[in-house]
């Protein structure tokens, strides 16, 4: 049975709604706000148990603004976060206290994202007593196997984050985000400050342990390799709109919309001659978010842009396989 077909028996975990997340721009002494950022505008998506969705697109395009606002980092202007039937998008800060042990981020960064002042088993821990989910006699315990689930070992707790290489660091993120036992994990490009190797290591760890704890993912990156090898679907981003979303296979195998086939011809391939794949050279600058183009956002860089692609905005309608392109 497909993963489709899987998704239409079961209720998604998390459902978003016509999400908008909008920055303020502000000018002068008395900042006055004299514009918006448009992040995240308009976005609609679902993601299902134990599933991983992969958010990409250029950068500036609102993936880490996605992320940071499902987890409630940002508070949304408009629209919906459904988790577990509950509508989270308005919840307060004590209010969302209470999920933060079902909805938890791994951060871009890991040297930034590590307190360098605290010890391994303080950062471990921490959430642990924060949300009272293990005895006081326990939590040294609990922090070593934490330790062993991200493959290292328990003489790790009482080091800094500093006496740790990149990839080791990000394990230590990777375990802090297991701490709480979760449901749901943003992984907001986990492998993008990681060097080629220590990205493969990382991915194949995230793949085991959505395996092992039946973990459900949002996987936000720019490189299609490491989403390709880690989603069951894709969703595409650009300039704060979903343009399409499908599985894995009919977004990498059967692209459908400009956009998406421009990401994917530039994602380097053994002998891209021989195996007939053509580059496609997007013209002029990513549009600023503050200033959208009407209709379709991506019109001014496509190069079969028509008419009324100038026009009218495209609607992402419900599929297996949804592209907002007048076009398709």
């Amino acid at each position: 049975m497909s993963n489709a077909e899987v998704n239409k028996k079961v209720q998604p975990l998390i459902e978003v709604k016509n999400l908008k997340t909008y920055y303020p721009i502000k000018r002068g002494i008395i900042s006055r706000t004299v514009g918006y950022v448009k992040a995240v505008d308009g976005v609609s998506f679902k993601i299902y148990p134990g599933e991983t969705l992969g958010l990409v697109g250029e950068s500036g395009c609102g993936k880490s603004s996605m992320g940071r606002t499902l987890i409630k980092l940002e508070h949304p202007n408009e629209g919906e976060i459904i988790f577990e039937g509950q509508d989270i998008a308005k919840y307060s800060n004590k209010e969302m206290l209470k999920l933060r042990s079902d909805i938890q981020i791994i951060f871009q960064d890991p040297y930034s994202s590590l307190n360098p002042r605290k010890r391994v088993s303080e950062i471990l821990s921490e959430p642990l007593k924060v949300h009272n989910t293990v005895p006081a006699d326990q939590i040294s315990k609990e922090v070593d196997r934490l330790l062993a689930s991200v493959d290292l070992q328990k003489n790790a707790k009482n080091r800094y984050p500093n006496e740790f290489s990149g990839g080791q660091r990000q394990r230590i993120g990777i375990a802090r985000a297991l701490a709480l036992k979760p449901k749901f994990i943003i992984c907001d490009e986990p492998v993008s400050a990681l060097d080629v190797s220590t990205q493969a290591q990382v991915l194949n760890l995230l793949k085991g342990l959505q395996k092992e704890f039946n973990l459900t993912f949002l996987f936000i990156a720019h490189g299609l390799g490491a989403v390709k090898y880690v989603s069951d679907r894709i969703a595409v981003m650009y300039l704060g709109k979903i343009v399409e979303i499908g599985t894995t296979d009919e977004i990498v195998n059967n692209p459908q919309h400009p956009y998406t086939k421009a990401l994917l011809s530039a994602y380097p391939v053994p002998n891209p001659h021989l195996r007939g794949k053509k580059r496609v050279i997007l013209e002029g600058d990513v549009p600023s978010p503050a200033n959208p183009p009407s209709g379709c956002r991506f019109h001014t860089r496509c190069p079969y842009a028509k008419d009324i692609c100038s026009k009218e905005e495209p609607e992402l309608k419900d599929g297996d396989h949804a592209v907002a392109c007048h076009l398709v």
